[in-house]
């Protein structure tokens, strides 16, 4: 189980942090209010179509502060707090609320695939009667 809960972080810290990267290429195009939900988070990064990202925030400035912020809540919380009884639940909660808020569109869904693993891992740990 200690396999479980160590993929679930790993994965997990990974998509918070590969989140939180788009929140400073959405704060430098400044308060300004996005065309529409999808955005690109870094323009002019051609390589990967300018990081694209949705949003729900009607401010660039606001939606990358907020990307940083839930990123870095996504990473802590699957680094400390996945194995918890409702941590995986949680996990997927803030990474769904990650990706309404700028952090792309790929790492949510790792901070979601990590949330999954989290709960299998209570699942099977109370199959065994080793809840947390």
């Amino acid at each position: 189980m200690r396999k479980l809960v160590a993929v679930a972080s790993i994965v997990g810290i990974f998509a918070g942090l590969s989140g939180a990267s788009h929140g400073p290429g959405e704060m430098l195009q400044g308060n300004i209010v996005p065309s529409g939900i999808m955005i690109k988070a870094w323009p002019d990064l051609t390589v990967l179509g300018g990081e694209p990202a949705m949003t729900i925030v009607p401010s660039f400035l606001i939606t990358g502060i907020l990307t940083i912020i839930f990123g870095i809540m996504v990473a802590a919380w699957a680094g400390g707090f996945v194995q918890r009884k409702n941590g995986g639940l949680l996990l997927i909660l803030l990474s769904i609320i990650m990706l309404l808020v700028g952090g792309g569109i790929v790492p949510p869904f790792f901070g979601v695939a990590a949330g999954i693993i989290g709960i299998l891992n209570n699942y099977k740990a109370a199959k065994q009667g080793a809840v947390n």
